[in-house]
């Protein structure tokens, strides 16, 4: 085994010349120190500054109650590229005149594709007026929970609704909004993580929050952490946080911008599960200046090594970072990699049947956390297809550093297909969900799924979960905005089945969300 590397060593492996220490705290009746600082690979940091943070608090168990936020309407869409340029290729990609068909035939005869299995049900529907939904999940041992913006709800294995609250009233918070919520089931450690973000309190405090739960019951008590990710101090503004887990540490990512909105780097860090599954406070390193938007792994293997990737919105290359020792503050490092893809760009919005008003596909970023086994690494986004939106998956090797298996899939030649998330297991057969419309054929919002067997090279429309029953037009916009990202997690009682949660229309103003179990 070879020995840890020395300081210089790991802050040479760096990706740039920045490192941010923070200490960060639990709200767990601690006060612990932040520490910041800028370092060379030639100088170690200096603590320059400190941070009390409040004592915590065990969130015991909520009763069905909702406990109202601050109003609000719209999640606005942050871009990584610069605000002006992002619009001018949207408007570019949503230029061209609706095609008769995409230009790529589907000719592959996979082996199969997975069906939808029981149960198949509506989750959480628009009751607050805050949209889009960005609709994220997870299954674990006994129940299905859902986050969605301002609220989370948890269903047992047959659909039944168990528990529904705001995420105010979940995390003991209603000072800000509370948004971009995510969700992780850890099946060998049988525990909850639940994080979300709030607008800023003031030019100095923006509040990210991570749940714990104490047990497998995600009914139960809670140890719940309250950061503020506003380091500097300086009005940044910490955005799109996604979540994911390795063998020992938890992993969080994040966009960040300053004050003026414009895009300064993603940052990075690991909390050691030792820690957090025991409410402890943490002292961790924060990587900052890195690539937007980073989606970090759920990670099946026990190699050591975490692998943490992103899509620039446009371009032929994808950039993976390599972190070893994610749970020891004093030996985490990483390197920088970049894997050459086919070229791609920003996705046109989707159209729609009965109206002129589309809905926004975002731009080409990884929405949601990758999978990660032995050398596979597993991700999904939304890319231009000629004038369609449509899904594109991939299949990396990290050890040679190219993709091994890729390809688009959409459900007909002439759908609009976004908002894709994907899972493999660790046989390498992959799940994969996404949103479908077809104004040709007048077809509105599917939530779609599909996927592969591992030694097949594609990925086929697959079948429809459901389908809303008119277009989306709450605020007059154009296009209107729809969900951020959705899910799809691996059933730990069955590797040959996953659950997924999309958005769909419950009406023409209000967004709705459907959960499927399905697999092969």
């Amino acid at each position: 085994m070879k020995p840890n590397p020395t300081k210089k060593e790991r802050l040479e492996m760096h990706i740039n010349s920045k490192l941010r220490t923070y200490s960060l705290a639990a709200v767990f009746g601690c006060s612990i120190l932040l520490s910041f600082g800028v370092a060379s690979a030639q100088n170690a940091l200096e603590p320059t500054a400190t941070l009390d943070v409040a004592p915590a608090t065990i969130v015991d168990a909520q009763p069905n109650y909702v406990m109202q936020q601050p109003p609000a309407s719209e999640i606005p869409f942050r871009p990584t590229m610069d605000r002006s340029a992002y619009d001018a290729a949207k408007a570019a990609a949503n230029s061209y005149a609706p095609g008769t068909v995409k230009p790529f035939s589907a000719d592959f005869a996979p082996l199969a594709t997975p069906h939808i299995k029981f149960p198949n049900f509506n989750g959480h529907s628009s009751t607050e007026g805050l949209r889009p939904p960005d609709t994220e999940g997870a299954i674990g041992t006994n129940h299905f929970v859902e986050v969605t913006n301002s609220h989370i709800d948890m269903y047992t294995r047959t659909g039944a609704l168990a528990k529904s609250v705001t995420l105010a009233a979940f995390f003991g918070y209603s000072t800000q909004t509370l948004f971009d919520p995510r969700v992780a089931h850890d099946s060998t450690w049988k525990r909850w993580i639940v994080t979300a973000e709030a607008f800023p309190e003031s030019t100095t405090v923006q509040r990210f929050f991570i749940a714990v739960s104490k047990s497998d019951n995600p009914l139960g008590a809670y140890f719940v952490y309250n950061v503020d990710v506003d380091f500097f101090n300086n009005n940044d503004f910490w955005d799109f946080p996604q979540l994911g887990m390795d063998q020992d540490a938890v992993l969080i990512t994040a966009n960040i911008f300053n004050s003026g909105g414009g895009f300064v780097g993603a940052d990075f860090f690991a909390v050691a599960k030792a820690r957090l599954y025991n409410g402890l406070g943490f002292s961790v390193p924060v990587f900052t200046g890195l690539v937007g938007t980073l989606a970090p792994p759920i990670v099946l293997d026990q190699s050591g090594l975490t692998q943490v990737i992103a899509a620039p919105p446009s371009g032929t290359t994808l950039t993976l970072y390599s972190f070893h020792d994610t749970s020891h503050p004093g030996s985490i490092g990483g390197v920088a990699h970049s894997i050459t893809v086919g070229s791609y760009s920003v996705p046109p919005s989707a159209h729609q049947s009965g109206t002129a008003v589309r809905l926004d596909t975002s731009d080409a970023r990884f929405g949601n956390a990758s999978t990660q086994n032995g050398v596979d690494l597993w991700q999904t986004h939304t890319v231009a297809l000629g004038s369609f939106p449509a899904p594109f998956f991939y299949r990396i090797n990290t050890s040679t550093l190219a993709v091994s298996q890729s390809g688009f899939y959409f459900a007909s030649g002439s759908s609009d297909d976004f908002n894709t998330s994907i899972a493999a297991n660790a046989a390498g057969d992959c799940f994969v969900t996404y949103s479908s419309t077809d104004s040709t054929v007048g077809i509105n919002a599917q939530v779609r799924l599909s996927g592969k067997l591992s030694a097949d090279g594609s990925i086929l429309a697959g079948p429809v979960a459901f389908t809303s029953t008119t277009f989306y037009n709450p605020s007059g916009d154009n296009p209107e905005r729809w969900g951020d990202y959705s899910a799809v997690t691996l059933d730990p009682s069955s590797s040959s089945s996953a659950w997924l949660v999309n958005e769909q229309i419950n009406s023409i103003s209000l967004w709705g969300s459907h959960i499927v179990k399905f697999g092969y």
